[in-house]
């Protein structure tokens, strides 16, 4: 990976850190099948959590959403900020999307992990998490 492409995921991460960053889900657009889909915009992220498979991200709305990892993921659980790495300039991410995210923190630079988001979480879901996990 080239030095400025490293540099500028390392300040988008770090000012993912401290700005506030994840979701209104007041999008819900119908998918192709009829059912609507649950979104937030990568750039509302407001705080994260989660370990190596599994990240939940808080937008400013509140809402929590799920996010698996699609192989494994180092160091999220130890991360200072995470930054959404858009595919074809993609902001709104809905469930049943895949994106890669990059990992701010730590020693060496890392390559971006591919996450799809898996669902918006209900308030029962949120409490249940474990502290540890709870955005």
């Amino acid at each position: 990976m080239s030095r400025p492409v490293l540099f500028l995921l390392a300040a988008v991460g770090a000012l993912s850190a401290c700005a506030p960053v994840a979701a209104p889900t007041a999008d819900t657009p119908a998918s192709p099948s009829g059912s609507s889909r649950q979104c937030f915009y990568a750039d509302q992220v407001d705080n994260f959590r989660g370990d190596n498979q599994t990240l939940y991200i808080r937008g400013r709305n509140k809402d929590v959403f799920e996010l698996k990892t699609l192989g494994y993921c180092s160091d999220i659980d130890f991360a200072l900020g995470i930054a959404f790495v858009p595919d074809a300039g993609m902001n709104r991410l809905c469930t049943g999307d895949m994106t890669r995210i990059g990992i701010a923190g730590g020693g060496s630079p890392r390559t971006p992990c591919r996450v799809q988001v898996v669902k918006k979480l209900s308030e029962a879901e949120i409490e249940a998490l474990p502290a540890r996990n709870r955005p």
